[in-house]
Protein backbone atom coordinates (compact mmCIF):
# COMPACT_ATOMS: atom_id res chain seq x y z
CA UNK A 1 0.00 0.00 0.00
CA UNK A 2 1.44 3.31 -1.07
CA UNK A 3 2.31 5.82 1.62
CA UNK A 4 1.41 9.47 1.87
CA UNK A 5 2.59 11.98 4.42
CA UNK A 6 -0.04 13.45 6.71
CA UNK A 7 0.25 17.21 7.05
CA UNK A 8 -0.43 17.89 10.68
CA UNK A 9 -1.82 21.01 12.28
CA UNK A 10 -0.24 22.51 15.39
CA UNK A 11 -2.17 23.66 18.41
CA UNK A 12 -1.52 27.37 18.27
CA UNK A 13 -4.13 28.13 20.92
CA UNK A 14 -2.24 26.69 23.89
CA UNK A 15 -1.23 29.99 25.45
CA UNK A 16 -4.67 31.47 24.90
CA UNK A 17 -6.31 28.44 26.46
CA UNK A 18 -4.14 28.58 29.56
CA UNK A 19 -4.91 32.26 29.95
CA UNK A 20 -8.65 31.86 29.55
CA UNK A 21 -8.70 28.94 31.97
CA UNK A 22 -7.21 31.19 34.64
CA UNK A 23 -9.78 33.88 33.90
CA UNK A 24 -12.63 31.41 34.06
CA UNK A 25 -11.60 30.21 37.51
CA UNK A 26 -10.38 26.81 38.70
CA UNK A 27 -11.63 23.74 36.88
CA UNK A 28 -9.87 20.83 38.56
CA UNK A 29 -11.52 18.24 36.32
CA UNK A 30 -12.00 20.46 33.29
CA UNK A 31 -10.79 20.28 29.72
CA UNK A 32 -8.24 23.00 29.10
CA UNK A 33 -8.62 23.42 25.36
CA UNK A 34 -10.90 25.67 23.36
CA UNK A 35 -11.77 27.90 20.45
CA UNK A 36 -14.66 30.33 20.40
CA UNK A 37 -18.02 29.30 19.03
CA UNK A 38 -19.45 30.65 15.84
CA UNK A 39 -22.05 33.39 15.94
CA UNK A 40 -24.87 32.38 18.26
CA UNK A 41 -22.76 31.25 21.22
CA UNK A 42 -22.07 27.71 22.34
CA UNK A 43 -22.58 28.64 25.99
CA UNK A 44 -26.18 29.68 25.43
CA UNK A 45 -26.78 26.47 23.49
CA UNK A 46 -26.09 24.47 26.65
CA UNK A 47 -29.09 26.01 28.35
CA UNK A 48 -31.24 25.46 25.25
CA UNK A 49 -30.29 21.78 25.19
CA UNK A 50 -31.36 21.36 28.82
CA UNK A 51 -34.92 22.47 27.97
CA UNK A 52 -35.49 19.84 25.26
CA UNK A 53 -38.28 17.31 25.76
CA UNK A 54 -37.06 14.33 27.86
CA UNK A 55 -38.79 11.82 25.57
CA UNK A 56 -36.75 13.06 22.63
CA UNK A 57 -33.42 13.38 24.40
CA UNK A 58 -33.35 10.12 26.37
CA UNK A 59 -31.17 7.38 24.90
CA UNK A 60 -33.35 4.32 24.31
CA UNK A 61 -31.55 1.00 24.46
CA UNK A 62 -34.45 -0.74 22.67
CA UNK A 63 -33.95 1.50 19.62
CA UNK A 64 -30.22 0.79 19.61
CA UNK A 65 -30.95 -2.93 19.82
CA UNK A 66 -33.26 -2.67 16.80
CA UNK A 67 -30.35 -1.12 14.90
CA UNK A 68 -28.04 -3.96 15.97
CA UNK A 69 -30.52 -6.54 14.72
CA UNK A 70 -30.78 -4.81 11.35
CA UNK A 71 -27.06 -4.20 10.87
CA UNK A 72 -26.02 -7.71 11.93
CA UNK A 73 -28.62 -9.55 9.87
CA UNK A 74 -25.68 -11.04 7.99
CA UNK A 75 -21.92 -10.68 7.44
CA UNK A 76 -20.77 -7.22 6.31
CA UNK A 77 -17.33 -7.78 4.82
CA UNK A 78 -16.20 -4.64 3.00
CA UNK A 79 -17.02 -4.74 -0.70
CA UNK A 80 -19.86 -7.28 -0.39
CA UNK A 81 -23.63 -7.03 -0.70
CA UNK A 82 -23.89 -7.41 3.07
CA UNK A 83 -21.86 -4.26 3.58
CA UNK A 84 -23.99 -2.47 0.98
CA UNK A 85 -27.18 -3.46 2.81
CA UNK A 86 -25.81 -2.23 6.13
CA UNK A 87 -24.75 1.06 4.57
CA UNK A 88 -28.17 1.52 2.97
CA UNK A 89 -29.78 0.95 6.35
CA UNK A 90 -27.53 3.53 8.01
CA UNK A 91 -28.21 6.10 5.30
CA UNK A 92 -31.96 5.48 5.50
CA UNK A 93 -32.06 5.89 9.29
CA UNK A 94 -30.05 9.13 9.16
CA UNK A 95 -32.17 10.58 6.36
CA UNK A 96 -35.31 9.68 8.32
CA UNK A 97 -34.01 12.03 11.03
CA UNK A 98 -33.89 14.82 8.45
CA UNK A 99 -30.08 14.85 8.32
CA UNK A 100 -27.96 15.47 5.27
CA UNK A 101 -25.90 12.37 4.54
CA UNK A 102 -22.69 12.14 2.54
CA UNK A 103 -20.51 9.21 1.56
CA UNK A 104 -16.71 9.20 1.42
CA UNK A 105 -15.56 6.57 -1.06
CA UNK A 106 -12.07 5.42 -2.02
CA UNK A 107 -10.64 2.49 -3.90
CA UNK A 108 -7.94 0.94 -1.77
CA UNK A 109 -5.11 -0.78 -3.60
CA UNK A 110 -4.26 -4.36 -2.65
CA UNK A 111 -1.23 -6.10 -4.11
CA UNK A 112 -2.27 -8.76 -6.59
CA UNK A 113 -5.99 -8.05 -6.12
CA UNK A 114 -8.65 -5.75 -7.47
CA UNK A 115 -8.93 -2.39 -5.66
CA UNK A 116 -11.28 -2.59 -2.69
CA UNK A 117 -14.14 -0.09 -2.62
CA UNK A 118 -14.44 1.42 0.86
CA UNK A 119 -17.29 3.76 1.76
CA UNK A 120 -17.63 5.80 4.93
CA UNK A 121 -20.97 7.43 5.75
CA UNK A 122 -21.28 10.76 7.55
CA UNK A 123 -24.07 13.03 8.75
CA UNK A 124 -24.01 16.19 10.82
CA UNK A 125 -26.14 18.07 13.34
CA UNK A 126 -25.28 21.76 13.39
CA UNK A 127 -24.38 23.40 16.71
CA UNK A 128 -23.96 27.01 17.74
CA UNK A 129 -20.27 26.59 16.90
CA UNK A 130 -18.91 25.21 13.64
CA UNK A 131 -16.12 23.54 15.64
CA UNK A 132 -16.61 19.80 15.61
CA UNK A 133 -17.39 16.92 17.88
CA UNK A 134 -16.84 13.64 16.03
CA UNK A 135 -18.63 10.41 16.97
CA UNK A 136 -17.28 7.45 15.00
CA UNK A 137 -17.88 3.70 14.76
CA UNK A 138 -17.13 0.91 12.27
CA UNK A 139 -19.99 -0.93 10.57
CA UNK A 140 -18.22 -3.73 8.68
CA UNK A 141 -17.42 -7.24 9.96
CA UNK A 142 -14.47 -9.59 9.78
CA UNK A 143 -14.31 -12.40 7.25
CA UNK A 144 -13.67 -16.04 8.13
CA UNK A 145 -13.54 -18.87 5.60
CA UNK A 146 -15.04 -21.46 7.95
CA UNK A 147 -18.17 -19.64 9.11
CA UNK A 148 -20.31 -16.53 8.61
CA UNK A 149 -19.16 -13.94 11.11
CA UNK A 150 -22.06 -11.66 12.09
CA UNK A 151 -19.92 -9.33 14.14
CA UNK A 152 -22.75 -8.15 16.41
CA UNK A 153 -20.45 -6.91 19.16
CA UNK A 154 -17.40 -6.28 16.96
CA UNK A 155 -18.60 -4.11 14.09
CA UNK A 156 -22.34 -3.54 14.63
CA UNK A 157 -22.73 -2.49 18.27
CA UNK A 158 -20.91 0.84 18.04
CA UNK A 159 -22.75 1.79 14.85
CA UNK A 160 -26.07 0.97 16.52
CA UNK A 161 -25.27 3.23 19.47
CA UNK A 162 -24.20 5.93 17.01
CA UNK A 163 -27.54 5.80 15.19
CA UNK A 164 -29.45 6.24 18.44
CA UNK A 165 -27.11 9.05 19.51
CA UNK A 166 -27.87 10.75 16.18
CA UNK A 167 -31.59 10.66 16.97
CA UNK A 168 -31.08 12.11 20.44
CA UNK A 169 -28.63 14.82 19.40
CA UNK A 170 -30.73 15.79 16.36
CA UNK A 171 -33.56 16.53 18.83
CA UNK A 172 -31.26 18.41 21.25
CA UNK A 173 -28.10 19.60 19.45
CA UNK A 174 -24.83 19.95 21.31
CA UNK A 175 -23.11 23.37 21.49
CA UNK A 176 -20.71 22.18 18.78
CA UNK A 177 -21.50 20.80 15.35
CA UNK A 178 -21.62 17.02 15.72
CA UNK A 179 -20.58 14.59 12.99
CA UNK A 180 -21.68 10.96 13.01
CA UNK A 181 -19.14 8.95 11.01
CA UNK A 182 -19.71 5.28 10.13
CA UNK A 183 -16.44 3.70 9.04
CA UNK A 184 -15.98 0.98 6.43
CA UNK A 185 -12.94 -1.25 5.92
CA UNK A 186 -12.07 -1.25 9.62
CA UNK A 187 -12.22 -4.96 10.46
CA UNK A 188 -8.87 -6.40 11.47
CA UNK A 189 -7.75 -9.38 9.35
CA UNK A 190 -8.80 -12.81 10.60
CA UNK A 191 -5.48 -14.29 9.47
CA UNK A 192 -2.00 -13.19 8.51
CA UNK A 193 -3.00 -12.72 4.86
CA UNK A 194 -1.94 -9.11 4.51
CA UNK A 195 -5.52 -7.86 4.30
CA UNK A 196 -5.55 -4.14 5.10
CA UNK A 197 -7.48 -2.85 8.09
CA UNK A 198 -8.58 0.48 9.53
CA UNK A 199 -8.93 1.82 6.00
CA UNK A 200 -11.98 3.99 6.68
CA UNK A 201 -10.45 5.69 9.71
CA UNK A 202 -7.18 6.29 7.85
CA UNK A 203 -9.03 7.86 4.93
CA UNK A 204 -11.05 10.07 7.26
CA UNK A 205 -7.93 11.07 9.20
CA UNK A 206 -6.28 12.02 5.91
CA UNK A 207 -9.24 14.26 5.09
CA UNK A 208 -8.87 16.09 8.41
CA UNK A 209 -5.18 16.60 7.75
CA UNK A 210 -5.48 17.70 4.14
CA UNK A 211 -8.32 20.13 4.95
CA UNK A 212 -6.29 21.55 7.89
CA UNK A 213 -9.27 20.62 10.05
CA UNK A 214 -7.56 18.76 12.91
CA UNK A 215 -7.72 21.81 15.17
CA UNK A 216 -11.42 22.27 14.44
CA UNK A 217 -12.15 18.98 16.21
CA UNK A 218 -12.80 19.62 19.89
CA UNK A 219 -13.39 15.97 20.73
CA UNK A 220 -13.63 12.64 18.89
CA UNK A 221 -15.24 9.57 20.46
CA UNK A 222 -14.82 6.12 18.89
CA UNK A 223 -17.23 3.31 19.76
CA UNK A 224 -16.97 -0.43 19.13
CA UNK A 225 -17.53 -3.71 20.96
CA UNK A 226 -20.02 -2.23 23.41
CA UNK A 227 -22.77 -4.85 23.82
CA UNK A 228 -21.04 -7.54 25.89
CA UNK A 229 -23.51 -8.50 28.67
CA UNK A 230 -20.56 -8.31 31.10
CA UNK A 231 -19.54 -4.87 29.87
CA UNK A 232 -16.06 -3.68 30.86
CA UNK A 233 -14.85 -0.68 28.87
CA UNK A 234 -11.07 -0.65 28.61
CA UNK A 235 -9.10 2.33 29.94
CA UNK A 236 -7.34 3.03 26.67
CA UNK A 237 -3.81 4.40 26.80
CA UNK A 238 -4.19 5.98 23.36
CA UNK A 239 -7.08 8.16 24.52
CA UNK A 240 -6.69 11.70 25.82
CA UNK A 241 -6.40 11.24 29.58
CA UNK A 242 -8.52 14.20 30.72
CA UNK A 243 -11.32 13.53 28.27
CA UNK A 244 -11.26 9.79 28.96
CA UNK A 245 -11.61 10.25 32.70
CA UNK A 246 -14.57 12.59 32.19
CA UNK A 247 -16.54 9.69 30.74
CA UNK A 248 -15.51 7.48 33.66
CA UNK A 249 -16.79 10.16 36.07
CA UNK A 250 -20.03 10.37 34.11
CA UNK A 251 -20.43 6.59 34.40
CA UNK A 252 -19.94 6.77 38.16
CA UNK A 253 -22.58 9.50 38.47
CA UNK A 254 -25.04 7.37 36.49
CA UNK A 255 -24.35 4.23 38.55
CA UNK A 256 -22.39 2.42 35.83
CA UNK A 257 -19.02 2.23 37.56
CA UNK A 258 -19.02 -1.56 37.11
CA UNK A 259 -18.84 -1.10 33.34
CA UNK A 260 -16.36 1.81 33.53
CA UNK A 261 -14.04 0.64 36.29
CA UNK A 262 -11.67 3.27 37.63
CA UNK A 263 -9.20 0.59 38.73
CA UNK A 264 -9.35 -1.28 35.43
CA UNK A 265 -6.17 -2.31 33.67
CA UNK A 266 -4.86 0.14 31.09
CA UNK A 267 -4.84 -1.29 27.58
CA UNK A 268 -3.89 -0.28 24.03
CA UNK A 269 -6.45 -1.83 21.67
CA UNK A 270 -5.84 -1.51 17.95
CA UNK A 271 -8.94 0.29 16.75
CA UNK A 272 -10.34 3.17 14.73
CA UNK A 273 -8.95 5.92 16.98
CA UNK A 274 -5.33 5.04 16.14
CA UNK A 275 -5.23 6.75 12.72
CA UNK A 276 -6.84 9.87 14.19
CA UNK A 277 -4.19 10.10 16.91
CA UNK A 278 -1.42 9.54 14.41
CA UNK A 279 -2.85 12.31 12.22
CA UNK A 280 -2.31 14.74 15.09
CA UNK A 281 -5.78 14.65 16.65
CA UNK A 282 -5.01 14.21 20.35
CA UNK A 283 -8.48 14.92 21.71
CA UNK A 284 -9.71 11.37 21.16
CA UNK A 285 -11.45 8.86 23.43
CA UNK A 286 -12.00 5.20 22.51
CA UNK A 287 -14.79 3.34 24.31
CA UNK A 288 -14.17 -0.36 23.64
CA UNK A 289 -14.72 -3.58 25.58
CA UNK A 290 -11.66 -5.63 24.65
CA UNK A 291 -12.83 -8.95 26.12
CA UNK A 292 -16.10 -10.37 24.79
CA UNK A 293 -17.46 -12.96 27.20
CA UNK A 294 -14.45 -13.16 29.50
CA UNK A 295 -11.97 -11.29 31.63
CA UNK A 296 -8.91 -11.50 29.35
CA UNK A 297 -8.70 -10.04 25.83
CA UNK A 298 -10.03 -10.88 23.33
CA UNK A 299 -12.52 -13.10 25.19
CA UNK A 300 -14.00 -16.47 24.17
CA UNK A 301 -16.70 -15.02 21.87
CA UNK A 302 -14.49 -12.63 19.92
CA UNK A 303 -13.86 -13.70 16.33
CA UNK A 304 -16.18 -16.70 16.63
CA UNK A 305 -19.72 -17.72 15.66
CA UNK A 306 -20.72 -16.66 19.18
CA UNK A 307 -20.37 -12.98 18.34
CA UNK A 308 -24.10 -13.03 17.76
CA UNK A 309 -27.29 -11.55 19.23
CA UNK A 310 -27.49 -14.28 21.85
CA UNK A 311 -24.19 -13.19 23.36
CA UNK A 312 -24.92 -9.46 23.38
CA UNK A 313 -27.05 -7.18 25.52
CA UNK A 314 -29.35 -4.25 24.81
CA UNK A 315 -28.73 -3.06 28.37
CA UNK A 316 -25.03 -2.61 27.62
CA UNK A 317 -25.89 -0.49 24.59
CA UNK A 318 -28.01 1.68 26.86
CA UNK A 319 -25.22 2.05 29.41
CA UNK A 320 -22.73 3.23 26.80
CA UNK A 321 -25.22 5.56 25.12
CA UNK A 322 -26.19 7.27 28.37
CA UNK A 323 -22.56 7.63 29.49
CA UNK A 324 -21.57 9.15 26.14
CA UNK A 325 -24.37 11.70 26.32
CA UNK A 326 -23.54 12.61 29.91
CA UNK A 327 -19.84 12.96 29.14
CA UNK A 328 -20.51 15.09 26.06
CA UNK A 329 -22.83 17.34 28.03
CA UNK A 330 -20.23 18.02 30.72
CA UNK A 331 -17.34 18.48 28.31
CA UNK A 332 -19.40 20.67 26.00
CA UNK A 333 -20.49 22.94 28.84
CA UNK A 334 -16.92 23.41 30.06
CA UNK A 335 -15.60 24.08 26.58
CA UNK A 336 -18.34 26.64 26.05
CA UNK A 337 -17.30 28.48 29.23
CA UNK A 338 -13.67 28.46 28.08
CA UNK A 339 -14.73 29.76 24.68
CA UNK A 340 -15.96 33.00 26.20
CA UNK A 341 -12.34 34.03 26.67
CA UNK A 342 -10.24 32.12 24.10
CA UNK A 343 -9.23 33.25 20.62
CA UNK A 344 -9.82 30.63 17.98
CA UNK A 345 -6.69 28.71 16.89
CA UNK A 346 -8.29 28.39 13.44
CA UNK A 347 -9.71 31.91 13.07
CA UNK A 348 -10.40 32.57 9.41
CA UNK A 349 -9.99 28.93 8.40
CA UNK A 350 -12.71 27.33 6.34
CA UNK A 351 -14.94 25.12 8.48
CA UNK A 352 -15.02 21.46 7.53
CA UNK A 353 -18.31 20.58 5.87
CA UNK A 354 -19.91 17.36 4.69
CA UNK A 355 -19.46 18.34 1.05
CA UNK A 356 -15.70 18.15 1.59
CA UNK A 357 -15.99 14.37 1.75
CA UNK A 358 -14.57 13.07 -1.55
CA UNK A 359 -16.29 10.37 -3.55
CA UNK A 360 -15.66 8.32 -6.68
CA UNK A 361 -18.15 8.34 -9.54
CA UNK A 362 -18.98 4.97 -11.05
CA UNK A 363 -17.47 6.03 -14.39
CA UNK A 364 -14.17 6.85 -12.70
CA UNK A 365 -13.70 3.59 -10.83
CA UNK A 366 -11.73 1.87 -13.56
CA UNK A 367 -9.28 4.76 -13.89
CA UNK A 368 -9.00 6.25 -10.42
CA UNK A 369 -7.59 4.54 -7.35
CA UNK A 370 -7.15 6.31 -4.03
CA UNK A 371 -4.00 5.84 -1.99
CA UNK A 372 -4.54 5.04 1.66
CA UNK A 373 -1.53 6.09 3.77
CA UNK A 374 0.34 3.65 5.95
CA UNK A 375 0.55 4.68 9.58
CA UNK A 376 3.19 4.10 12.29
CA UNK A 377 2.60 2.65 15.71
CA UNK A 378 0.46 4.71 18.09
CA UNK A 379 2.09 6.42 21.07
CA UNK A 380 1.65 4.84 24.48
CA UNK A 381 -0.76 7.52 25.64
CA UNK A 382 -2.12 10.71 24.19
CA UNK A 383 -1.54 13.67 26.54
Amino acid sequence: MRSRLLHLCSNSALCAVLACTALAGPEPDGVAEGSPPAKGGAASAVAQTATAAPAQTAFQASRAWTHVEALAAGPRRTGTEGADRAREYIVGELEALGLEVREQTVLSEREGQEPLRVTNVAAAVAGASSDLILLLAPYDSRHYESFDHLGVNDGASGAAVLLELARVIAAAPLPYTTWFVFLDGEALPSSADGTPALIGSRVFALLLSERAAVEQVRLAVVLNRVCDPDLKIARDLGSHRIYREEFWRAAARLGHADAFQRDGTFESPEASHGPLVRAGLRRVVALIDTSHGGDSPPGPYSGTEDDDLGHCSAESLGVVGRVVLAGLSTIGARLARIDRFADSPVAGAEALRLEHLPGIDAEEEAAETASVPDTPEAPEEAP
